[in-house]
């Protein structure tokens, strides 16, 4: 595990204060599928559950790969291919207005997409409609365009993309980000951010065991939580249960 020390702020859920970017075992295996796309200008898609942090390591691996350029395209749900045609000419700096001829569009991108090679992130991908895709498979195919394609998903939505035969025959690597397991919770926490430094770790455990499940999203609720609880009473450490409940008073009553 690493942290970045000097990088710009991170854009942590509910912009947590002093809230510290961690490099997790997730994130170092998410790097080396992605590296290893990058060498083949492949797609590779990049899946987790809700909340485990699929967004904020594409965050991470960028920062980490600072002379990787990088596009991200956050489509609309059901977005046209135009909708992408106009996304990634406002990414690209391009001059003016997206031509509204598709072809003459597609003509510009091509040409500021040949040099150098990028990386184009798709977030939220199951989202995308099959026009979309065909349009990504479009731009994989061509030969002009230097880009390796990461699409971003949700597990409990993937099934919409393995459903997708342009995808099955093109993305070459299809990696999962698991939660954190119990014992790099009681590492990782600490080291995210200071509240937790003198927390005990049967705490840290119940409080994963309880309601975080390894889940980054949770434990930022918590840590935000614990920031408002010191602040109302700096001098009363607070008991689990007293952070769980406006989270979540059913598992507060069992805390």
């Amino acid at each position: 595990m690493t942290t970045t020390d000097n990088a710009p702020p991170a854009p942590h859920y509910l912009s947590l204060s002093d809230a510290r970017t961690v490099t997790t075992q997730a994130v170092r295996a998410a790097g080396h599928a992605l590296d290893n796309a990058l060498r083949e200008q492949s797609m590779m898609c990049l899946t987790a559950d809700p909340g485990v942090g699929k967004t904020f390591t594409l965050y991470i691996l960028c920062q980490q790969r600072p002379n990787l350029p990088a596009l991200r395209l956050l489509p609309r749900p059901q977005a046209r291919p135009d909708d992408l045609r106009h996304s990634l000419h406002h990414a690209l700096n391009l001059p003016g207005d997206p031509p509204q001829d598709a072809g003459i569009c597609d003509d510009y991108l091509r040409h500021a997409l040949a040099r150098p090679p990028r990386l184009l992130a798709v977030d939220e991908a199951h989202q995308l409609s099959t026009s979309c895709i065909e349009y990504l498979r479009y731009l994989h195919d061509d030969p002009v365009p230097q880009v390796t394609i990461l699409l971003l998903a949700s597990r409990p939505r993937l099934k919409a993309l393995r459903s997708q035969p342009t995808l099955l025959s093109r993305v070459t690597t299809w990696h999962h980000i698991e939660p954190l397991d119990p014992d790099e919770v009681l590492a990782v926490l600490p080291a995210f951010h200071p509240l937790w430094h003198h927390t005990p770790s049967r705490t840290i455990a119940h409080l994963d065991d309880t309601w975080a499940h390894g889940n980054l999203r949770r434990w930022a609720a918590l840590t935000h939580q614990l920031q408002a609880h010191q602040r109302r009473h700096p001098d009363h450490p607070p008991a689990p249960a007293n952070l769980l409940r406006r989270l979540d008073p059913h598992l507060a009553l069992t805390a």
